[in-house]
């Protein structure tokens, strides 16, 4: 709490051997899951290619977490390119361990073919001692329960590109679940049973999903816009939980705002229909969305965000950033109202590690807690 507090946070960059990262979908440090349902990241957009026929990377290095203090993690990737095609393909690994004793591996890789199709994979194995405050838009902090999340997920995707330049791709969609839940605080909702799927659950997800994306690269993009629609169903027959669905809208704008100077904007709204698992309703409160609000703070069967981001040239490799963010969860559309809307806000500084755009990230925000300390590699958007 005092590390919060006085907004002290350090984070440590060793590069390991071989060639530096030379495309945009970088590994993040393992976070707290993000909705469970969300697809892998992809590295849509203009990719340059490698600058020879293979390339890799190895990156030890240190993050803070409000929700995980000190972390340790590496990441390492291997870009290539198969024969006739001009964008670069990508296998990533990371792993991390805090001092909350939260561990995480995620392999993920995307394939380029030369039609344009887009092949990509992700496998997630995470063990994470987290929090539970209930479900609706005001839960007291005092409702507060713990309990620990083991889950493993397969992602499996193809978007096909419907246009030369591959900026509308469309396709299928499949995810693979298994979660258990353990070590549930006694009294809790957890324990009672009054949530949906309290113990655990596995469940097979059908959807697909489009994207729509002009930026200029997708590291650090200082124009276009980025949107992205998905859909999951996830049958009854098809595991053990009862039938539900989520459905997810994310829209991203960048604009040049003088002397290198780059306003970004950001907004989505995902509703999950059905019986919901409690650990996959859609939530507020995240290092990217909401930052200033613990993760998964807000819980409901709706959820709604939009954020602003001013990034300023400092000196050389630093850069300055502000932003604002609001967002409200509610049981639908209907049921949104103004006096649920939460805020958070704070100033970040950036250090550029490489040309395309990866960075470490230093943020400190205000939501409704006090202020909370972020050290992550790549940008919240």
């Amino acid at each position: 709490m005092a590390a919060r507090r006085t907004a002290l946070a350090v984070a440590v960059i060793l590069a390991g051997a071989g060639a530096a990262p030379t495309r945009a979908d970088l590994a993040r440090p393992p976070e707290p899951p993000e909705s469970a349902t969300a697809p892998a990241p992809t590295a849509a957009g203009p990719a340059a290619p490698p600058a020879r026929g293979i390339s890799w990377f190895a990156l030890p290095f240190l993050f803070w977490l409000p929700e995980t203090r000190i972390g340790f993690a590496a990441a390492s990737g291997i870009h290539f390119r198969l024969p006739g095609v001009e964008r670069a393909s990508s296998v990533f690994l990371g792993a991390a361990y805090t001092l909350n004793h939260q561990s995480s591996v995620d392999l993920s890789t995307e394939l380029a073919l030369r039609s344009g199709t887009l092949l990509t994979a992700r496998l997630r194995f995470v063990d994470f001692p987290d929090a539970f405050y209930g479900i609706g838009p005001s839960t007291p902090t005092s409702a507060r329960e713990t309990y620990t999340r083991r889950w493993s997920q397969g992602l499996f995707g193809a978007e096909f590109a419907l246009d030369s330049g591959g900026k509308l791709r469309i396709g299928p969609r499949l995810d693979l679940r298994a979660e258990r839940n353990s070590d549930v605080q006694p009294g809790g909702l957890i324990a009672s049973g009054a949530v949906e799927d309290a113990t655990g659950f596995t469940a097979v997800g059908l959807g697909g999903s489009a994207v729509w994306d002009t930026r200029d690269v997708p590291l650090f993009p200082h124009h276009g816009t980025f949107a992205e629609l998905w859909y999951l169903q996830y049958p009854e027959a098809l595991g053990h939980h009862r039938a539900f669905s989520v459905l997810s809208l994310e829209g991203r704008w960048f604009h040049p705002a003088g002397g290198d100077r780059v306003l970004a904007a950001a907004a989505y709204a995902e509703q999950a229909f059905g019986d919901v698992p409690f650990t996959l309703l859609p939530k507020l409160g995240s290092s990217s969305y909401l930052r200033g609000w613990l993760d998964g703070r807000f819980r409901d069967q709706l959820a709604t965000a939009a954020q602003v981001e001013l990034r300023v040239p400092i000196w050389d490799r630093f850069w300055g950033v502000g932003f604002f963010s609001l967002g409200e969860v509610a049981r639908d559309l209907g049921a949104l109202r103004l006096d649920a809307l939460r805020v958070a806000g704070g100033l970040g500084l950036r250090f550029r590690l490489t040309p395309e755009g990866a960075d470490i990230r230093f943020d400190v925000a205000e939501g409704g807690a006090g202020l909370q300390v972020y050290v992550l590699l790549l940008e919240a958007f």
